[in-house]
């Protein structure tokens, strides 16, 4: 391996391994798979190479070793043509809202994501013709099977395009076109996904022990202001991040297995409709613990869908009732049915939580992030503590969904962490990353330990918020 990441070995089997690529190509993409090539292609490096060269062979078979990274098989020629077939989708379905308007009757369910990758400038329809010289080349080199033998290897079998380079050949060998011996060599890209770091740069402890110590602690914990018994955690985050699951998750953990009272799963508009508060109790008939989850309606890029950033103003600072009906086109008057006029201190949000999905933090539409901006601008402003917990790690790396442990050795997770880190303006110690129970039928002791993790987090944020509260009223006591 070099220092850029490449293994190089012998291409021994290079024939058997195209040959195998070949039966995946009659193939259908999957959802889930399309999702993953979407995720990749709009990393900035990626998008930067695709966009910016003719001769991009080289960055569409990194694009497939990061998708077998995944665990699916798609050849470099795939992963253009379904590029191309993607971006000629979305030229069409463009032009005809630009005709028809945003309400046009065509929809296609990759629209805003390959609108945040290519909606700033036309889309280039030059990168997909190009190969890099190497590849043509090699490729029909390898199609001849040339490198099958190194004995008795003819230079004449070397024609790229049907030209015959037979006297640029004589003149750098000095009319010796006899090849006596030959190395070829197949560069392995490691992908980023798969790359672990030795040492964990976060300290987690991974047993049975230190399950129960997390549970006892947040069970014992008591805010330090007399007049709230719990701590109240607001959730938010985009349509389908895992907002709901997040709740039905920590739930779990206490309950000893895996429920979901909150309406959750997949859609590409909100389940949760309604803002809800949920205590979490400390078993079926358990004592309820003393923090509470505050779900909320998922956010959307568009203006007029999903949650009104207005409307988190008034969740933050306690007037929102329980069960409250969310209306996007409207945000919550204070004339509306339960409106809370003069909220209590244990009404409030102590701490704030954007709840973001790993696999769509480098593809983030730009709309999106402005509305997260201006949320927590608002929270800054209400001296409410923020916390970023990042669900779907095990989708977003294949090291992390072979082992959970490997959560804090993995440079992807890292810079997916950075990555919110830098659109959100937090810093990196504000980002935890978990794993929610969306699927599974029994508890997992790394899930629980990670989850109880970010809980811990959430408690002390809020008993931030509880000793700003104490100082003030100290400060106002001291005047008086």
């Amino acid at each position: 391996m070099d220092q850029t990441g490449h293994l190089w070995k012998p291409a021994e089997g290079i024939d058997c391994a195209l040959k195998t690529m070949e039966v995946v190509s009659w193939i259908p993409w999957s959802n889930s798979e399309v999702q993953t090539f979407l995720c990749l292609v709009g990393q900035e490096r990626i998008h930067r190479d695709l966009d910016g060269a003719t001769r991009n062979e080289k960055t569409f078979r990194e694009v497939s070793q990061l998708m077998a990274a995944h665990g699916y098989q798609r050849t470099s020629r795939q992963c253009r043509d379904k590029l191309k077939k993607m971006k000629s989708d979305y030229r069409t379905i463009k032009e005809n809202r630009e005709r028809s308007g945003p309400n046009s009757l065509k929809h296609w369910k990759w629209f805003e994501q390959m609108d945040a990758i290519y909606g700033k400038r036309p889309v280039s329809i030059k990168m997909e013709s190009g190969l890099d010289s190497t590849t043509a080349v090699l490729d029909p080199m390898m199609d001849n099977k040339c490198f099958s033998s190194c004995d008795g290897f003819s230079t004449t079998s070397h024609l790229a395009n049907g030209s015959d380079n037979k006297p640029a050949a004589a003149a750098m060998n000095t009319n010796d076109l006899n090849l006596t011996q030959c190395e070829v060599y197949q560069v392995v890209v490691t992908p980023k996904e798969m790359i672990k770091i030795e040492n964990p740069w976060r300290t987690l402890i991974w047993n049975p022990e230190k399950r129960i110590e997390l549970m006892e602690s947040i069970k014992t914990y008591k805010p330090t202001v007399s007049s709230v018994s719990q701590a109240r955690v607001l959730l938010i985050g985009p349509v389908g991040a895992g907002k709901s699951s997040f709740f039905n998750s920590i739930n779990s953990v206490f309950r000893g297995h895996v429920t979901s009272q909150a309406i959750a799963g997949y859609s590409s508009s909100s389940l949760t409709t309604q803002f809800r508060t949920y205590s979490v109790k400390a078993g079926r008939e358990g004592k309820p613990l003393p923090i509470i989850l505050c779900d909320t309606m998922g956010l959307e890029d568009s203006k007029g869908a999903g949650l009104d950033v207005e409307d988190i103003s008034s969740i933050l600072e306690g007037h929102m009732p329980d069960r409250y009906q969310f209306n996007p086109s409207e945000p919550l008057h204070p004339d509306a049915s339960g409106y809370r006029k003069s909220p209590d201190l244990k009404e409030k949000i102590h701490c704030l939580s954007y709840i973001l999905d790993a696999t769509k933090v480098f593809v983030m539409p730009e709309k999106l992030a402005e509305k997260l901006k201006a949320i927590r601008q608002k929270a800054n402003l209400l001296g409410v503590p923020q916390l970023v917990v990042l669900t779907k790690v095990h989708e977003a790396c294949p090291l992390v969904k072979e082992n959970l442990t490997n959560i804090y050795r993995s440079v992807y997770i890292k810079e997916t962490m950075q990555e919110a880190s830098s659109k959100l303006g937090m810093p990196l110690s504000c980002i935890v990353p978990v794993r929610n129970y969306v699927e599974e039928l029994d508890q997992d002791l790394n899930t629980d330990i990670l989850l109880l993790s970010a809980v811990i987090q959430m408690l002390r944020f809020a008993d931030n918020y509880f000793d700003e509260i104490s100082d003030q009223l100290s400060n106002i006591q001291n005047k008086e």
